[in-house]
């Protein structure tokens, strides 16, 4: 049985072993730790579509020549 316990800072939560496999855990985890990140961060939805632009042209530039037939390049 999972519990959770509030303490005026905290939240506990206590999960059984044989519950969750590891590796679905470690997601959950690491799913809650970019949410904490998200909570905190000044990043305006058009910052993070200009830096998303970037990274796909950059992206692209570095990958095209594997993936185009030297005709279409």
């Amino acid at each position: 049985m999972i519990t959770v316990e509030q303490t005026e800072n905290d939240l506990r939560v206590t999960i059984p072993k044989n519950a969750v496999s590891p590796k679905r855990l470690n997601a959950f985890l690491n799913w809650l730790r970019l949410e904490e990140i998200a909570q905190r961060s000044q990043l305006t939805a058009q910052d993070a579509d200009r830096i998303a632009d970037e990274i796909k042209a950059e992206w692209w530039a570095a990958n095209k020549d594997k993936l185009l037939p030297a005709s279409e390049q």
